[in-house]
């Protein structure tokens, strides 16, 4: 798989009802107002809380038609986030990645680029509480137990997200990415997750933290030419 020319990277847009950027953006696409790119690489949590649930697939049905609509027209890469999980039923023209398959090889000018929404490689019980919460069978009871109480878990959890801090500054981050950068094998390394927005070279590696887009309204695009550059873009108003 390659990352073409002019493809955009997004993460942690967070989207909720006070927030609606990326819905913004999906139809400023759909719409002709702005150029489609010809790829749009999603890296997760873009949404505060969506899964295979009733309710929460109820709240976000608009920026699901919008997607939908938008991956008949780009290719769209989707990274399941520890906020966005189980979507294969939802996005069916998607091309969706659960945290079981990340991180994901993609060509780009002969470099390999591992694309992750961010938590993987982490401890053992972090790990195997993310991978519990994605469950299918839990998340199928949760849904029944959810729907016999009218939603009020989906709700409760939508509105806990609803003001939570997005900017900050992690102390020390290249030495916590330096303790997992060698389970990636490839050139370049792209995450979301930290909300850090920054780029540095480690361990032979060009490491690549997205910014979050919920709080900084920017995303990547990819322009190479002789050189591979991730050129930060403020997000149009539209």
């Amino acid at each position: 798989m390659r990352i073409l020319n002019g493809a955009i990277f997004i993460a942690d847009a967070h989207e909720n009802c006070k927030r609606h950027e990326l819905l913004r953006l999906i139809k400023g696409f759909n719409s002709g107002v702005l150029p489609i790119p010809p790829q749009i690489f999603l890296v997760g949590d873009m949404f505060d809380y969506l899964s295979c649930t009733y309710y929460s697939q109820m709240v976000y049905k608009e920026w699901i038609d919008e997607l939908n609509l938008l991956a008949q027209k780009t290719q769209i890469y989707y990274f399941e986030g520890n906020h966005d999980f189980n979507l294969s039923s939802i996005f069916n023209q998607i091309n969706i990645y659960p945290l079981s398959s990340q991180p994901v090889i993609f060509n780009l000018n002969n470099k390999k680029v591992a694309i992750a929404h961010g938590d993987i490689y982490l401890g053992f019980f972090t790990q195997t509480s993310l991978k519990m919460l994605r469950n299918s069978i839990f998340l199928k009871i949760m849904n029944f137990i959810d729907r016999a109480f009218k939603f009020k878990i989906t709700k409760k959890i939508l509105s806990s997200q609803e003001n939570k801090e997005l900017s900050y500054k992690i102390p020390k981050f290249k030495e916590l990415i330096a303790k997992k950068i060698d389970n990636y094998k490839s050139d370049i390394v792209i995450e979301g997750h930290y909300h850090q927005g920054c780029e540095f070279k480690i361990n032979g590696k060009d490491y690549i933290n997205l910014p979050c887009f919920a709080s900084e309204r920017s995303y990547f695009i990819v322009q190479y030419n002789t050189e591979i550059k991730f050129q930060p873009i403020r997000s149009p108003n539209v």
